[in-house]
């Protein structure tokens, strides 16, 4: 069987797709590979197509080599997305088969959907609906081209993948022309990479790395991981940030107090002299009131904007914070609270969507209210409730996602397809 996957966004290194794409399309050619082993005689492994379109045809990119190592052919085009939106986005023009030859299966990313040759079954992700669900939150021309991709899927008949129960519900109910069988919920993993790491002298040193502009020392803070958009809710949880900084300065002015130890025991680990807010990832858009309210409150030399951080580094920023914010609104599935919670350190995330699917519930919170967000960062802070960290490790695993992945590509050429579900 010939699979060919489109991995084109994986040129948009750092986001959350990207890391889906290397993550997923490695595990299916390590998985594929296990199958030439002695005790698998009986299974046949497959042939991997990978097409990626890039504008610039000299750039180097290390997946390319890595996937090309693991067995698969790589078909790679100097193809500006301009040029990519005009064929297949407002047309149908150009089958991908002229590109790549032969295939059995097409996996489409979450973002474009060739043409096909009419023997080649379609499969696809929708990592989520927020496009959809709350529009206000994205640009037109984010809205369009989710909503021709998605047009698209249903006009090929394609099979869909989902992150989460939650997206699921979400898409039958918008398009209930979707039959439910199409749609499979297999949960995306968790890099084997993020783990709990104690060295303190490591985690600072790797810190500091970008940190070279900013002449700081952070020992002490607060995390955020994802794109600077409004429905992640910064807002509320930089304010949470200012009321501890606030509160931390209340309480240490009075150290004889004698109910000040007993009534916080997180404080010095909030020293406002050493305190902070880092946040990791892209800047999204409509982001323009995060920037006014850091200086309203004049935190410019306490909230940390670090951009794009290198997958291998995030562990240590996640083990050395105290805590990790994630007040989102939606989210189709949500990698870095469970990250967050596989390095050992608590997470608070909004309490809705998917995240009421995946994380427990002590670590889950109305997003909006920002007193109620307040006093369970408290809580947390002081009870350090328990991470089970086997849990984690065990229910989002990238090999599960690869496997369950590559038995439906199985039972589509054979078309045999009639479950829910692969995940259990």
């Amino acid at each position: 069987m010939i699979i060919a996957i489109d991995i084109s966004q994986l040129v948009y290194q750092g986001s959350g797709v990207a890391n889906y794409t290397y993550n997923l399309v490695k595990h299916l050619l390590s998985y594929n590979n296990q199958l030439l082993c002695h005790s698998c005689k009986s299974r046949n492994p497959y042939t991997y197509k990978l097409f990626f379109a890039a504008k610039n045809p000299f750039k180097k990119y290390p997946f390319l080599e890595e996937f090309k190592n693991l067995g698969a052919k790589i078909y790679r085009y100097p193809i500006p997305m301009k040029l990519q939106k005009f064929l297949w986005q407002k047309n149908d023009f150009l089958s991908i088969n002229r590109l790549i030859d032969q295939s059995d299966i097409f996996y489409s990313s979450d973002f474009l959907r060739p043409k096909t040759d009419k023997n080649v079954k379609g499969i696809t992700t929708i990592h989520d609906l927020s496009w959809k669900l709350y529009p206000k939150y994205h640009t037109d021309d984010l809205i369009k081209v989710h909503e021709k991709k998605l047009e698209k899927t249903i006009k090929y008949n394609d099979e869909i993948i989902v992150d989460s129960e939650n997206t699921k519900n979400d898409l039958l109910k918008l398009y209930p022309q979707i039959k439910e069988e199409k749609v499979h919920v297999v949960y995306p993993g968790v890099g084997e990479h993020f783990r709990k790491i104690e060295d303190k002298k490591v985690i600072e040193k790797v810190i500091k790395k970008y940190l070279k502009s900013y002449k700081l020392q952070v020992t002490s803070y607060t995390l955020y991981v994802g794109a600077i958009e409004p429905r992640k809710n910064l807002d509320v949880a930089i304010k949470v940030f200012n009321k501890l900084i606030i509160d931390s300065r209340l309480r240490g002015n009075d150290k004889n107090d004698k109910n000040y130890r007993k009534n916080c025991h997180s404080c010095e680990s909030r020293n406002p002299n050493n305190f902070y807010f880092l946040i990791i990832g892209k800047a999204g858009w409509k982001n323009e009131k995060i920037f006014k309210l850091i200086k309203d409150l004049k935190l410019e030399d306490k909230v940390i904007f670090l951009g794009y951080v290198e997958d291998k580094d995030l562990p240590y920023f996640y083990s050395g914070a105290l805590l990790t914010f994630y007040l989102s609104s939606y989210e189709g599935f949500g990698l870095p609270p469970l990250e967050s919670l596989a390095c050992g350190t608590p997470v608070l995330a909004g309490n809705n969507s998917s995240m009421k699917e995946t994380l427990p519930k002590e670590f889950l919170v109305d997003e909006k209210n920002k007193e109620e967000v307040y006093k369970k960062v408290i809580e947390i802070l002081e009870k350090k409730p328990k991470i089970n960290l086997e849990k984690i490790k065990q229910k989002f695993s990238w090999q599960n996602s690869a496997k369950n992945i590559a038995l439906l590509f199985e039972r589509l050429n054979k078309k045999t397809i009639n479950i829910k579900s692969f995940y259990s």
